[in-house]
């Protein structure tokens, strides 16, 4: 299983964040590889939704949603393995996070590379993978921070 993971701080209470990345239309401004989505209208546990990157195009579902733990679960399909998505939100501000207006993103894509040699290669760290989901968090970052 290849797993990348990042995690950044926000300049911004986790509601809005949380509000901000719950909104379907916004999902083309830092979900990764979509240019569009449709098919989504409410992000809720078990909704089904179709995207589409330049020629690509595939389904998503929402497989995890917990609103009190800030927790989304997208798992995308395509022409390859499913890729998993886990963005976590967390109070980050003040005394051990509390009373703060700042929020720990924790983002996490999961996925079951090709075997052989690539498979060994994206197993043990592919540099566009984790390139990408840096990119994912900052994109978050800048939406929320507006």
């Amino acid at each position: 299983m290849a797993k990348f993971q990042q995690q950044i701080k926000i300049d911004a209470p986790m509601d809005h964040v949380w509000k901000m990345m719950l909104n379907p239309a916004t999902w083309t401004s830092w979900f990764p590889n979509v240019d569009s989505i449709s098919g989504l209208t409410t992000v809720q546990k078990g909704a089904i939704f179709q995207w589409k990157d330049d020629n690509k195009s595939g389904t998503g579902t929402i497989a995890e949603l917990d609103h009190d733990r800030g927790l989304l679960t997208v798992v995308i399909t395509g022409d390859g393995e499913p890729t998993t998505h886990t963005f976590d939100l967390d109070r980050a501000g003040g005394f051990f996070g509390l009373g703060g207006n700042d929020t720990k993103l924790t983002y996490e894509r999961e996925y079951d590379p090709a075997g052989g040699f690539l498979g060994e290669f994206l197993k043990g760290g592919n540099p566009a993978d984790s390139i990408q989901v840096k990119q994912v968090v900052k994109k978050i970052k800048q939406l929320a921070q507006g």
